[in-house]
C-alpha cells in the first residue's frame, strides 16, 4: 500500500503534467506566437484572410496586400491575430522579355522588374539594336502577372542628345511598354526609379 506522500506526489505530478500540456495548446498561457501563412482575400475594411483565419489586421508598414503573399502572422494572448508583413520571399530582379529589335546598350542594368506585393518596381535601360527608337515603338509587353489595372506613365531619361533629356514613358493595362517623343529620337531610355502598383 503507499503512503499518503506517494500519493499526493502521483497527484501533483498529474496536475503539473495537464497544465503543462494546456500551457502548450493555450495562447492565453504561453504568450504569443507566430507562424507563416498564405493571403487567401483581401478585405475591403483593410483587414485579411490566411490560410482559415479571417479579419486578419495588418500593421500599417504592410499597406498593399495580395492574394498570394506569404505573411507572418502573430497571435497574442487574448488568441487576436495580427498580420506583419510579407516575408523576404522574392526571387529579386527578373529580366523583361523585350520586344524584337531592342536590347540593354551595353550600359546601366538589363531591363528587369521586382515585385514586392502589389508594388512593381523597374529598372535597367533599353536601346534599339541599331539605329534610335521611333515614337510609339513597343519595346516590351510585361507579364500578366505585373500588369497595371489603368495605363501609367512617366518622364524617363535618355541619351543626352537633347535638353531636357527626357522621354516619355508608358505602360497600358494589356502591358504594352512604349515610348514617345516625335522628334530627336532616342537611342537608348532608362526604367530606373518606376514604380506602380497593380
Amino acid at each position: 500500500m503507499k503512503s499518503s506522500h506517494a500519493g499526493h506526489r502521483d497527484l501533483a505530478w498529474a496536475l503539473q503534467q495537464q497544465a503543462r500540456r494546456a500551457g502548450e495548446r493555450a495562447p492565453s498561457v504561453r504568450g504569443s506566437d507566430w507562424r507563416l501563412a498564405t493571403v487567401t482575400a483581401v478585405n475591403t475594411d483593410g483587414t485579411i484572410d490566411a490560410d482559415g483565419i479571417e479579419d486578419i489586421r495588418c500593421l500599417e508598414t504592410y499597406a498593399l496586400p495580395a492574394v498570394g503573399d506569404v505573411v507572418i502572422l502573430d497571435q497574442n494572448s487574448m488568441g487576436n491575430w495580427l498580420c506583419r508583413g510579407r516575408a523576404a520571399t522574392t526571387s529579386g530582379w527578373t529580366n523583361l522579355t523585350l520586344a524584337a529589335g531592342f536590347q540593354n546598350p551595353g550600359h546601366g542594368y538589363t531591363a528587369s522588374y521586382l515585385r514586392e506585393g502589389r508594388r512593381i518596381w523597374m529598372r535597367g535601360r533599353i536601346g534599339p539594336t541599331s539605329g534610335t527608337i521611333a515614337d510609339g515603338a513597343t519595346l516590351a509587353t510585361l507579364p500578366a502577372a505585373i500588369r497595371p489595372s489603368a495605363s501609367v506613365a512617366w518622364a524617363v531619361a535618355r541619351d543626352a542628345t537633347v535638353v531636357p533629356a527626357t522621354v516619355r514613358l508608358e505602360i497600358n493595362t494589356a502591358g504594352v511598354l512604349r515610348t514617345y517623343q516625335s522628334s530627336n529620337l532616342p537611342s537608348w531610355v532608362s526604367l530606373d526609379g518606376i514604380s506602380y502598383t497593380i
